[in-house]
């Protein structure tokens, strides 16, 4: 659960350098990690991307990181394509 108030006036400083281009510590790094102020975090990255890309359009990349063996000795809930050895439509694909 998010706090009463999302406002994180201590991360503006930060965020003024990282819009600015400037490299951030790795203190910095984690405290803007740690901040529930999305609006504020959105506007820097937002104002970062114009900074960098100013064209008008946005595109984003799907990554699919593709796995050829889906059997596995230990569950995986977070895989739709888990398999126990044994199951009928469990398979491993053979490089060519």
């Amino acid at each position: 659960m998010l706090p009463p108030s999302t406002t994180d006036p201590a991360i503006y400083p930060i965020l003024d350098r990282v819009v600015a281009g400037e490299r951030l510590a790795d203190a910095d790094a984690e405290r803007l990690f740690q901040s529930h102020d999305l609006l504020a975090l959105g506007r820097a990255a937002h104002a970062v991307r114009m900074r960098l890309h100013p064209e008008p359009v946005v595109t984003y990349v799907i990554d699919r990181n593709i796995t050829h063996e889906y059997l596995r000795d230990r569950t995986a809930r977070f895989c739709a394509f888990y398999r126990k050895p044994g199951d009928d439509d469990a398979y491993v694909l053979q490089p060519r």
